[in-house]
């Protein structure tokens, strides 16, 4: 039940329906507590996390991302085995730190995020942190290389069929708009 509603939060917040997604993400979060399911917590921490993030609220949204980023690492150090959930979180977590300003956490949250990524040798995956550098490359002005991130992020996702879709572009559409503005001003 708990993973059920958390999904049903996750759909909301491809709609962009941030107060449904979070109460979704709330009542999976309860669920999961009462069931002493952590993974169904996780799942609920992250989804709260997300809703935070997209709605401007960085403090909540860093303190879910450190608390699941945790969670991972010890999840990773108890099976041996690289796991997708910790790139999300640095990227999530970077993205955080460049929307604050802070573009050397940025830059050393991404990094760490792609070096995970290449471990666990998923495209998707380092697709990601690139997504995340070229947001720090744009705000230092350096636009090529912000554009050379975004375009090999792309490749990467294309390779294996799973290019971004549009609901979850927000971050993507964030920088290439600072990098069409700034070239346009040029």
């Amino acid at each position: 039940m708990s993973y059920r509603l958390s999904s049903l939060g996750r759909l909301a917040l491809l709609t962009r329906d941030l107060d449904g997604s979070r109460e979704l993400h709330e009542r999976g979060m309860r669920q999961a507590t009462e069931q002493s399911n952590s993974f169904a917590e996780e799942f609920a921490r992250v989804g709260l996390g997300l809703v935070a993030r997209r709605a401007g609220d960085l403090d909540t949204a860093a303190r879910h991302f450190e608390q699941s980023l945790a969670w991972n690492r010890r999840l990773e150090a108890d099976y041996g085995v690289p796991f997708y959930g910790v790139t999300l979180l640095l990227a999530e977590l970077g993205f955080i730190a460049e929307l604050r300003g802070d573009l050397p956490t940025a830059r050393t949250l991404h990094l760490e995020g792609l070096a995970a990524a290449r471990e666990a040798d998923d495209s998707r995956a380092i697709a990601l942190p690139k997504e995340g550098l070229a947001g720090v490359a744009a705000a230092e002005g350096a636009y090529e290389d912000a554009t050379a991130l975004l375009a090999e992020a792309t490749a990467l996702r294309e390779s294996v069929g799973a290019p971004l879709p549009p609901a979850e572009r927000g971050d993507v559409d964030r920088i290439t708009a600072a990098l069409t503005q700034r070239t346009a001003v040029r």
